[in-house]
C-alpha cells in the first residue's frame, strides 16, 4: 500500500513530526509511505470565480503538483493542525484549493480511495477540525477508515497514550481494509463504478 501522509503543520520537529514517526515505526513493511508536508508548497487561497466547475483552477502555484503526488496514493492520512479551535489556514487552502478546482471538474478521482484523519492542537477544537475534514473526505467520495475513537493528540504533552493507540489501530484498519478492497474489488486493478456520480446544478 502507498500511504500518502499530508501534513499541514510549518514546524518540522514538532507534535506533527512525532505522529510521521509513530505511522512510519508502526506500519514498517507494511506500507510505503510518502511524507507532504503543506508548508514546502505554495497554496494561494481560492478566488472563488466558478471557472473551475468545467476545467482545472487557473491560480499559479503548486497545488496542481500536490495533486499529481497525491493520486499516485492508495490511501491518504491527514493531519492537520488546529488553529484558533478550527482547521489550520494552510490546510483550509489546501482544501479549497484541491477539493473544489481540482477534483470537482475531474469528477472526484480520489474516488474509492482510502482516508484517515489524526488531528494535532493543544485543547478543544479537535473534533471539529475532524469533522471538517470528514466532510472534505465524503465530498470527494472517499472511503473514511476509522477505529473507534478518533486520533486526537494533544499538542502540550511529550506522549499521547490514547491518541496513539488509536492511531495505531486506525492504520492497521487500513491495512485491513486495503487487502480486503484488492482482494476482492480490484482483481484487474481498478474500480468498479458502483452508481453514476450525482450532478447538482449551479448556483
Amino acid at each position: 500500500m502507498k500511504l500518502a501522509i499530508i501534513v499541514g503543520s510549518s514546524r518540522p520537529c514538532g507534535a506533527s513530526a512525532r505522529v510521521v514517526a509513530l505511522v512510519r515505526h508502526h506500519l514498517g513493511e507494511e506500507a510505503k509511505v510518502d511524507e507532504i508536508w503543506l508548508k514546502d508548497y505554495r497554496i494561494e487561497y481560492c478566488d472563488a470565480d466558478n471557472a473551475c466547475s468545467m476545467k482545472d483552477c487557473s491560480i499559479s502555484d503548486d497545488v496542481a503538483q500536490l495533486v499529481a503526488r497525491i493520486d499516485r496514493a492508495d490511501a491518504l492520512l491527514y493531519v492537520p493542525v488546529m488553529h484558533a479551535y478550527g482547521l489550520n489556514s494552510r490546510f483550509q487552502a489546501f482544501l479549497e484549493r484541491v477539493g473544489y478546482g481540482f477534483m470537482r471538474p475531474r469528477q472526484r478521482p480520489m474516488r474509492d480511495k482510502l482516508a484517515a484523519i489524526a488531528v494535532v492542537g493543544r485543547r478543544y477544537g479537535h473534533t471539529a477540525v475532524f469533522s471538517q475534514v470528514v466532510l472534505n473526505v465524503l465530498l470527494n467520495k472517499m472511503i473514511l477508515i476509522g477505529a473507534g475513537f478518533p486520533p486526537c493528540f494533544q499538542t502540550q504533552l511529550v506522549h499521547d497514550p490514547e491518541a496513539e493507540e488509536a492511531l495505531r489501530e486506525t492504520l492497521d484498519r487500513l491495512i485491513e481494509h486495503y487487502r480486503r478492497l484488492n482482494a476482492s474489488w480490484r482483481p484487474q486493478g481498478r474500480a468498479p463504478k458502483v452508481i453514476r456520480p450525482i450532478q447538482f446544478s449551479k448556483g
